[in-house]
């Protein structure tokens, strides 16, 4: 079912498609008004002619500001694609400001930021224009995503307040609107709140047939033959790789038990626009089958750990046919 939720969230653009929809739909209610007025019963008096005039020249204005809230939007993430890594894909921006602390522990004026949150971390861009990350987090870097609830802001407008504890104790605090707020929930709830059993890493080899489907190939697991991010749940018995961008049903396949594996030692990663302290792990199958997931070391560590304390062999070791029963 988390799975099958997962799927189901499509990255979001904030108010990006919202404003510039807005904008189009008024241009397109002033072009029908000044139809009217020069078409209509009354057409040709001079107080027609006047709103005819005025009618087209906001929609021009309208449409000039749709068109550009469109470009700009294009042009930021296109820029922010230039400094991605692989596998890695954006969920959604979320407009948003930074509330600092001050010595009394009064919140500070607050800074306008935007927040990027991707398959593989969070990022805070200040000011808005500036495609590179003022702050980058990894995923397992927050601690806990908190929901204050609603908070006090300036004008009628109605906010949220967010509390991202780090790992190394400091908390930002974020603020948002309503609307935006809501917006944010979801995906903080998926990649942002950690599970006890799952882990995401980044698959970046699949070599053979699915062990427990041989006549589908196990390099279906990436998407367009490239690295890509998958779900790792570590269960009892055996290893499942849930990938968002898959069917269920696919899915079902993805599943390797953990005395049938062997584990290869931790080794760095080694590719391009990667992090130059991610690790990565090569996971064998019945000797025919392969994949190689990259993370962080604790993450690698977690995976590597959970397999040997299950049943997995090292890499290079040949077991007994009764061991494959």
């Amino acid at each position: 079912m988390r799975a099958m939720l997962g799927r189901g969230l499509r990255p979001r653009g904030g108010t990006v498609v919202a404003t510039a929809t807005a904008f189009a739909l008024t241009a397109v209610l002033l072009v029908w008004l000044a139809v009217n007025s020069l078409l209509g019963p009354y057409a040709g008096t001079p107080r027609r002619q006047v709103l005819a005039v005025a009618s087209i020249t906001l929609a021009t204005i309208g449409l000039g500001v749709s068109v550009a809230v469109v470009v700009t939007a294009l042009r930021r993430r296109r820029r922010l694609e230039e400094h991605m890594r692989p596998g890695e894909l954006i969920v959604g921006f979320f407009p948003a400001e930074l509330l600092d602390l001050g010595p009394d522990g009064e919140a500070a004026r607050p800074r306008t930021v935007r927040l990027t949150l991707t398959n593989q971390r969070l990022l805070v861009h200040e000011p808005e224009q500036d495609p590179n990350p003022k702050i980058s987090l990894e995923h397992e870097q927050i601690a806990d995503a908190i929901d204050r609830g609603p908070t006090p802001s300036g004008g009628l407008h109605r906010c949220v307040l967010y509390e991202l504890v780090l790992q190394d104790g400091n908390v930002l605090r974020v603020r948002m609107d309503a609307g935006t707020g809501l917006d944010f929930m979801r995906p903080r709830q998926q990649y942002l709140e950690e599970r006890r059993r799952e882990v995401r890493a980044l698959i970046t080899e699949a070599h053979g047939p699915t062990p427990s489907r041989p006549s589908q190939a196990l390099d279906t697991m990436l998407v367009g033959g490239q690295p890509t991010v998958c779900l790792l749940e570590l269960d009892e018995h055996y290893l499942r790789v849930v990938g968002e961008h898959s069917p269920p049903l696919a899915d079902l396949y993805y599943y390797f038990h953990w005395e049938h594996m062997n584990v290869g030692q931790l080794e760095p990663a080694a590719v391009a626009r990667l992090p130059e302290d991610w690790w990565s792990l090569r996971l064998q199958f019945h000797d025919t089958s392969a994949i190689v997931v990259c993370g962080s070391e604790e993450t690698m560590r977690r995976v590597r750990d959970r397999a040997v304390s299950a049943g997995a062999a090292p890499l290079g070791t040949v077991r007994s046919p009764v061991g494959e029963a």
